[in-house]
């Protein structure tokens, strides 16, 4: 106690004009005029348990109004301000947090008016992690005369996590939907899952690529009368019938293009001796199409030796 009081003897001077100052600044700010002005303070959820999820929206700001010295209220319209909730020891289900002024740690002299909102309801689910197939969503149609082949997602599954109700109802998620509006050629681009505002989080940091083929549109057309050539070593041929209908498949684009006279339909006779057969019809088109079918597919063919000059 001595010493103590022995310390105060020290520097008086030094301590009298701090004190001075000390009561000239206390006067000025209770003297200085007063102004009221709303403060916006950053929001922040800590200590959430990690087997824990919130599950509902959260405001990101608080709207504080506060009544104070003009200096004092300006230095704190210039700072980032922010309010910590903390949640642990938290459980499951639904939370109500008062938000009262006290709470609030502001300067001395500054007097909060009113919060917006006074108070927080949180509601926190049981956090669960799964591994769940991504179907992708196409929207639009490609150009005309074009259409969607083949759809390869990589990858075709992915990690997430989120609350246990949420999970529990999901056999698989969705992406946001990619537009193929009036594409006339494949395409490779990356995605992302549409959560469709639930509490999910994606947990891989590998990005979701698709890669879509866009192709001509494939079309069948029939081609009636075409002509059967005998292909033969010797003698004359008599077919029956004579004439073929073949049905063609493509790109549309081919198909246009194509004529009865750039079908071939052939029979092959070769080292056939003279006599009646039932010989298959092959038919060749240009490259690109395809022949699904040849009616009749086989014909009828009397054979017969060549004439002795």
């Amino acid at each position: 106690m001595k010493k103590y009081l022995a310390s105060l003897k020290k520097n008086k001077g030094l301590k009298f004009l701090a004190l001075l100052l000390a009561l000239i600044a206390w006067f000025a700010v209770g003297s200085e005029e007063r102004t009221e002005t709303t403060l916006q303070l950053a929001l922040e959820l800590t200590n959430i348990p990690r087997n824990l999820i919130v599950t509902n929206e959260i405001p990101t700001l608080l709207e504080v109004r506060v009544q104070g010295p003009r200096s004092v209220v300006r230095e704190l319209t210039n700072e980032k301000l922010h309010k910590k909730i903390d949640l642990s020891g938290a459980k499951t289900g639904s939370h109500t947090i008062p938000l009262p002024p006290s709470s609030l740690n502001f300067p001395r002299g500054v007097v909060v008016t009113r919060i917006r909102p006074n108070a927080l309801s949180i509601t926190l689910d049981q956090a669960l992690t799964r591994q769940l197939d991504v179907q992708p969503v196409i929207k639009g149609s490609p150009a005309p005369g074009f259409e969607v082949g083949e759809v390869i997602l990589t990858p075709k599954q992915v990690l997430i996590r989120g609350p246990k109700r949420d999970l529990n109802q999901l056999k698989f998620i969705n992406t946001i939907p990619i537009d193929i509006n009036n594409l006339s050629s494949s395409i490779v681009k990356d995605v992302e899952l549409d959560f469709k505002n639930l509490s999910i989080t994606y947990l891989e940091n590998e990005p979701l690529v698709v890669k879509i083929t866009i192709r001509p549109k494939l079309q069948t057309k029939t081609f009636v009368n075409i002509n059967v050539l005998a292909v033969q070593d010797s003698g004359t041929a008599h077919l029956s019938p004579s004439k073929v209908a073949v049905t063609v498949r493509g790109p549309s684009t081919n198909l246009e293009h194509l004529r009865p006279e750039d079908i071939s339909a052939k029979v092959s006779l070769k080292n056939l001796k003279p006599g009646r057969y039932e010989v298959r019809v092959a038919v060749e088109v240009s490259d690109g199409l395809e022949v699904l079918k040849v009616a009749p597919g086989k014909i009828k063919v009397n054979l017969r030796r060549a004439k002795s000059p």
